[in-house]
């Protein structure tokens, strides 16, 4: 520091000891900010240190570091502002969930308010139902094939499996019997491979109990037991019995009371249970077409091995045993259904 700044050097060296708050005395840029919001028709002005007012009257506060005086009341806006340098899709789903929230994404020029995009070109967002229903019509013509009627019989509707044949496209054809995979056992490998996942939430849990009976208590409470945890079920030849893995997964579809059941929340989720409460709704239904009341369809079971977060030499094992015997089953299935010999 140059002779010049000596007084400053002082004023340091004298300054009485005040520990001061992470963040205190930063300012946030919102320049760029509010041309946005002026090309999206909201002429904006910055109000006070934390919120600015739309035309519209309301006024929107933006999140800072500086507390606000205690007196004032904390609930006085209307708006939470949220202009991040990276927009999120979870941020996105909140602004158009959220009546309360204007979204600005400054880099791609687009805005979000009253749980509606106004500024921007729309970022296309699937439908999630058709696509699962899609992977479900799949799964269940992957091996036997079967009739139109058949699949709607599972608790479909005529238009939703028309939209997953025509989605499926050329992996499926019609024939004198019914609908089936163009190619013999095709359907297996893009079921298991290409499904994007049940979606949903996923919580781990810890019990005192084996895991094996972690699982039957699961079950009672109308779970489907998936992964290489059915290797211990009865009645389930395709994956030779093995040590029990780390984790047993379970699929619900309501809420499960696992506090009641005398499970613990597991933070680490190194071992225990792995509860999945799916977004897609077809799990169920593939496995009761499938014969199953405890277990996962074998093609969930396997796409539940694939994405194991630790996969081992016996996941692995499994997973190929499984695939496996789903290919054996679609070739003799297919010499059957068409009177070839074997």
């Amino acid at each position: 520091m140059g002779p010049a700044l000596e007084w400053l050097t002082a004023a340091y060296a004298s300054r009485p000891q005040i520990t001061l708050p992470y963040g205190l005395g930063d300012t946030t840029d919102l320049t760029e900010t509010l041309l946005v919001l002026q090309l999206a028709g909201l002429r904006a002005a910055v109000e006070t240190h934390d919120t600015i007012r739309l035309p519209d009257g309301r006024r929107a506060r933006f999140p800072t570091l500086t507390q606000r005086p205690r007196n004032q009341d904390p609930d006085d806006v209307d708006l939470l502002l949220l202009a991040p340098r990276t927009v999120t899709a979870t941020q996105i789903a909140l602004a158009e969930q959220t009546s309360t929230v204007l979204l600005v994404d400054v880099d791609r020029r687009r805005v979000w308010v009253d749980r509606k995009q106004v500024l921007g070109t729309a970022d296309r967002w699937k439908d999630a139902a058709p696509i699962y229903i899609a992977f479900a019509v799949a799964r269940m013509l992957a091996v036997n094939g079967a009739t139109f009627d058949r699949l709607v019989s599972n608790g479909f509707t005529a238009g939703q499996v028309d939209d997953a044949l025509a989605r499926l496209g050329k992996r499926v054809h019609r024939t004198d019997i019914g609908w089936e995979s163009r190619q013999v056992g095709g359907l297996v490998d893009f079921a298991i491979a290409c499904y994007p996942g049940p979606g949903g939430v996923r919580t781990r849990w810890t019990s005192d109990l084996p895991l094996p009976e972690q699982g039957e208590l699961l079950i009672d409470a109308g779970c489907r037991i998936s992964g290489r945890a059915i290797s211990d079920r009865p009645g389930y030849p395709a994956i030779k019995k093995r040590a029990m893995p780390y984790q047993l997964v379970a699929f619900t579809e309501h809420g499960v009371d696992m506090i009641g059941l005398g499970f613990e929340p597991d933070p680490v989720g190194l071992a225990g249970t792995e509860l999945v409460l799916a977004a897609d709704p077809t799990i169920f239904r593939t496995a009761i077409a499938a014969g199953y009341r405890d277990r996962t369809d074998d093609i969930i079971t396997a796409n539940t091995l694939l994405r194991a977060d630790l996969r081992n030499d016996d996941d692995a094992a499994s997973l190929a045993e499984v695939r496996n015997v789903l290919q054996f089953l679609a070739d003799t299935g297919y010499d059957l259904r068409h009177n070839l010999p074997n």
